[in-house]
């Protein structure tokens, strides 16, 4: 495994240790381009809810799945007893879905031991390790954690900014379908397309039954798309969610000069920029 992966196995022995990872389920309700989860209650011993959509997103903005700010972060992380000192494991119930969300959020934030549980909650399962019903009871730090301010994120602005002067590379983790305008977006009323002058890499092309590819293999297939560890990087999709997937994957390869464009696809149509 990687500094950023963890195996099943080894999670279940860092379980038993005097001092056991925080673990948190970052899982999503069942969305229209994420294959449908029935739903299960059973969970990874010690889970704890990493409520994406309403605690961990800014419920107030225009845009779905919004980096919350610094404060309301502390906040949510002080409910969860979350210190950025913290060994944590992050893990969703797809295999490689939203919990590299969770991940970008804490790491960005200055959690310094956070991991993700190579092949999520299903592989956790298909091993039949132990279980248990329902979510463990958070313990809330006494105070907020000191956090840092999130400084990978890109505006629409600075995407649009970006056109002509091509600073970055805009890497889009949508499926070649939405972002070539063949196949619909997930909310109707959205037209789909791309941004001009962004590269498209699928999300899904870097997983492989609900792992994460090799290291190799993903440096090969970014290599193979004309993206370059020495090139800056701007991740993007339809609302932030697996933009995050391509940032670990990035990650994993060795990549280094990465940033988010947090609103993604849904940012740029609600600005009218496609349009022009």
């Amino acid at each position: 495994m990687s500094d950023i992966l963890i195996s099943a196995n080894d999670l279940l022995d860092r379980l038993a240790s005097d001092v056991p990872p925080k673990v948190l389920d970052a899982s999503l309700p069942n969305s229209p381009i994420a294959a449908h989860v029935p739903e299960d209650d059973r969970k990874i011993p010690g889970s704890i809810e990493f409520d994406i959509e309403q605690v961990f997103s800014d419920r107030k903005a225009v845009f779905p799945h919004t980096l919350p700010s610094k404060e309301a972060l502390e906040a949510a992380c002080q409910g969860l007893g979350l210190a950025p000192d913290d060994e944590i494991v992050i893990y969703d119930n797809r295999g490689v879905y939203s919990s590299p969300r969770g991940y970008w959020l804490l790491t960005q934030a200055g959690f310094k031991h956070v991991k993700l549980l190579d092949g999520g909650l299903p592989h956790w399962h298909s091993l039949s390790l132990p279980v248990q019903h329902g979510y463990s009871v958070a313990a809330p730090l006494s105070s907020r954690p000191a956090l840092q301010a999130n400084e990978s994120v890109v505006s629409v602005g600075e995407v649009y900014d970006n056109i002509p002067q091509q600073r970055f590379k805009l890497v889009d983790a949508r499926s070649a379908e939405r972002f070539s305008g063949a196949g619909p977006e997930p909310r109707p009323e959205f037209p789909s397309g791309h941004i001009p002058f962004s590269f498209n890499l699928p999300f899904t092309e870097l997983l492989e039954n609900g792992h994460f590819k090799s290291r190799e293999e993903i440096s090969e297939l970014m290599r193979s798309k004309e993206l370059y560890p020495s090139d800056h990087l701007t991740f993007s999709c339809g609302s932030g969610i697996t933009a995050c997937i391509v940032w670990v994957a990035a990650e994993l390869a060795g990549y280094e000069h990465l940033a988010l464009f947090d609103g993604s696809w849904t940012a740029w149509v609600m600005s009218g920029r496609h349009e022009s």
